[in-house]
Protein backbone atom coordinates (compact mmCIF):
# COMPACT_ATOMS: atom_id res chain seq x y z
CA UNK A 1 0.00 0.00 0.00
CA UNK A 2 1.32 3.46 -0.93
CA UNK A 3 0.28 6.40 1.80
CA UNK A 4 -0.11 9.80 0.75
CA UNK A 5 -1.59 12.40 3.79
CA UNK A 6 -1.93 16.11 3.26
CA UNK A 7 -3.10 18.83 5.43
CA UNK A 8 -4.83 22.23 3.90
CA UNK A 9 -6.24 25.00 5.54
CA UNK A 10 -9.48 27.01 3.57
CA UNK A 11 -11.63 29.74 4.11
CA UNK A 12 -14.71 28.36 4.28
CA UNK A 13 -16.56 26.91 7.12
CA UNK A 14 -15.84 23.36 8.32
CA UNK A 15 -20.10 22.30 7.82
CA UNK A 16 -19.59 24.42 3.87
CA UNK A 17 -16.34 22.54 3.10
CA UNK A 18 -17.67 19.21 4.04
CA UNK A 19 -20.81 19.50 2.24
CA UNK A 20 -18.57 20.60 -1.10
CA UNK A 21 -16.42 17.82 -0.29
CA UNK A 22 -18.49 15.29 -0.01
CA UNK A 23 -19.99 16.16 -3.60
CA UNK A 24 -16.81 13.35 -4.80
CA UNK A 25 -18.86 13.19 -8.14
CA UNK A 26 -17.54 16.61 -8.47
CA UNK A 27 -13.99 15.45 -8.02
CA UNK A 28 -12.73 16.11 -11.49
CA UNK A 29 -13.13 19.47 -11.21
CA UNK A 30 -10.13 19.84 -8.43
CA UNK A 31 -8.14 16.55 -8.86
CA UNK A 32 -6.01 16.80 -12.50
CA UNK A 33 -5.86 13.30 -11.95
CA UNK A 34 -9.14 12.36 -12.50
CA UNK A 35 -10.66 12.85 -16.22
CA UNK A 36 -14.77 11.98 -15.46
CA UNK A 37 -16.23 11.90 -12.39
CA UNK A 38 -19.99 11.51 -11.11
CA UNK A 39 -22.53 10.51 -8.66
CA UNK A 40 -24.24 7.82 -9.29
CA UNK A 41 -26.55 6.92 -6.19
CA UNK A 42 -29.36 9.45 -6.17
CA UNK A 43 -30.15 12.58 -3.88
CA UNK A 44 -28.01 13.88 -1.39
CA UNK A 45 -24.60 12.21 -0.89
CA UNK A 46 -24.22 9.88 2.08
CA UNK A 47 -23.02 6.73 3.68
CA UNK A 48 -23.43 4.27 0.44
CA UNK A 49 -23.26 6.89 -2.40
CA UNK A 50 -21.20 5.46 -5.07
CA UNK A 51 -19.49 7.27 -8.05
CA UNK A 52 -17.57 6.22 -10.75
CA UNK A 53 -14.45 8.07 -11.77
CA UNK A 54 -11.82 7.87 -14.33
CA UNK A 55 -8.45 8.48 -13.27
CA UNK A 56 -5.75 9.46 -15.73
CA UNK A 57 -2.22 7.24 -14.83
CA UNK A 58 0.81 7.57 -16.86
CA UNK A 59 -1.68 7.82 -20.04
CA UNK A 60 -3.66 5.41 -19.07
CA UNK A 61 -7.20 5.98 -17.86
CA UNK A 62 -8.34 3.77 -15.20
CA UNK A 63 -12.14 3.07 -14.10
CA UNK A 64 -12.70 3.15 -10.24
CA UNK A 65 -16.07 2.78 -8.42
CA UNK A 66 -16.21 4.67 -5.16
CA UNK A 67 -18.17 4.69 -2.39
CA UNK A 68 -19.02 6.36 0.66
CA UNK A 69 -17.90 3.79 3.77
CA UNK A 70 -17.50 5.86 7.07
CA UNK A 71 -20.05 9.08 7.17
CA UNK A 72 -19.79 11.68 10.00
CA UNK A 73 -21.46 14.70 8.61
CA UNK A 74 -18.87 18.14 9.01
CA UNK A 75 -16.21 15.74 10.80
CA UNK A 76 -15.04 12.82 8.80
CA UNK A 77 -15.86 10.57 5.64
CA UNK A 78 -14.28 7.53 4.08
CA UNK A 79 -14.17 6.89 0.59
CA UNK A 80 -13.16 3.22 -0.67
CA UNK A 81 -12.51 2.44 -4.66
CA UNK A 82 -11.75 -0.50 -6.44
CA UNK A 83 -10.83 -0.82 -9.87
CA UNK A 84 -9.19 -3.87 -12.26
CA UNK A 85 -5.84 -2.61 -11.23
CA UNK A 86 -5.89 -0.87 -7.77
CA UNK A 87 -7.75 -0.29 -4.72
CA UNK A 88 -7.86 2.74 -2.67
CA UNK A 89 -9.13 3.97 0.65
CA UNK A 90 -9.52 7.87 1.02
CA UNK A 91 -10.05 9.39 4.68
CA UNK A 92 -11.11 13.26 4.90
CA UNK A 93 -10.90 15.05 8.47
CA UNK A 94 -12.19 18.04 8.63
CA UNK A 95 -11.65 20.47 11.58
CA UNK A 96 -12.29 24.52 12.91
CA UNK A 97 -8.90 26.38 12.10
CA UNK A 98 -7.76 28.15 14.63
CA UNK A 99 -8.32 31.89 13.22
CA UNK A 100 -11.47 30.48 11.46
CA UNK A 101 -11.90 28.36 8.00
CA UNK A 102 -11.52 24.88 7.97
CA UNK A 103 -8.76 22.43 8.42
CA UNK A 104 -8.88 19.42 6.11
CA UNK A 105 -6.55 16.17 6.24
CA UNK A 106 -6.72 14.20 3.12
CA UNK A 107 -4.88 10.35 3.58
CA UNK A 108 -5.01 8.52 0.56
CA UNK A 109 -3.62 4.62 0.39
CA UNK A 110 -3.47 3.04 -2.79
CA UNK A 111 -3.11 -0.34 -3.16
CA UNK A 112 -2.01 -2.24 -6.79
CA UNK A 113 -3.84 -5.44 -7.87
CA UNK A 114 -1.56 -8.68 -9.20
CA UNK A 115 1.83 -8.47 -10.05
CA UNK A 116 1.31 -4.60 -10.39
CA UNK A 117 1.22 -4.94 -6.89
CA UNK A 118 5.41 -5.70 -7.64
CA UNK A 119 5.71 -1.67 -8.30
CA UNK A 120 4.32 -0.20 -5.79
CA UNK A 121 7.57 0.92 -3.69
CA UNK A 122 8.35 2.48 -7.57
CA UNK A 123 5.35 4.03 -7.63
CA UNK A 124 5.38 5.97 -4.05
CA UNK A 125 7.42 9.05 -5.69
CA UNK A 126 4.42 9.76 -8.64
CA UNK A 127 2.04 8.94 -6.23
CA UNK A 128 3.05 11.51 -3.70
CA UNK A 129 2.99 14.31 -6.94
CA UNK A 130 -0.53 13.44 -7.65
CA UNK A 131 -1.38 13.73 -3.59
CA UNK A 132 0.21 17.12 -4.12
CA UNK A 133 -1.65 18.23 -6.92
CA UNK A 134 -4.98 16.96 -6.17
CA UNK A 135 -4.96 18.67 -2.59
CA UNK A 136 -3.91 22.08 -4.16
CA UNK A 137 -6.44 21.92 -6.34
CA UNK A 138 -8.93 20.84 -3.70
CA UNK A 139 -7.34 24.45 -1.82
CA UNK A 140 -8.28 25.97 -4.53
CA UNK A 141 -11.47 25.19 -5.64
CA UNK A 142 -12.98 25.39 -2.09
CA UNK A 143 -11.70 28.74 -1.96
CA UNK A 144 -13.62 30.52 -4.94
Amino acid sequence: MIHVSRTITVPMARDAAFHQVAEFGRASEWDPGLVESRQETPGQPGLGTVFPIVAEFRGKRTPMNYEITEWEPTTRMVIEGTGEKATARDEIIFRDAPGGGCEITYTAALGMKGVLKLAEPFLKGTFNHMGDEAVAGLAKWLSQ
